[in-house]
């Protein structure tokens, strides 16, 4: 999961590629930075959400595997899929 700096920091460096590039010309910088934030937020909200259901899918088991081992991650990888498709993404 990515913590809300780090994305507010991915979000500085997309816009100020863009800017450096020409490819968008904002009329309103400020708020053009702050809906982005917005944004990007809600993703990241979001992901971490789906995230969460997942882990407790899988610590719901029987006998769950540990976390960090390939049983995990290919667990992880299913149940996101299928929490993905349910949200319709």
């Amino acid at each position: 999961m990515i913590s809300e700096e780090k994305m507010i920091h991915i979000v500085h460096l997309m816009l100020d590629g863009i800017w450096k590039q020409d490819l968008v010309d904002y009329p309103n910088e400020e708020e053009a930075l702050r809906e982005a934030k917005k944004l990007s937020l809600g993703y990241i909200n979001q992901i971490n959400a789906v995230g969460e259901i997942v882990q407790k899918k899988i610590l719901s088991q029987k006998n769950p595997p540990r976390e960090g081992t390939p049983q995990w991650d290919t667990l992880y990888q299913k149940y996101l899929l299928e929490e993905v498709q349910k949200k319709g993404g």
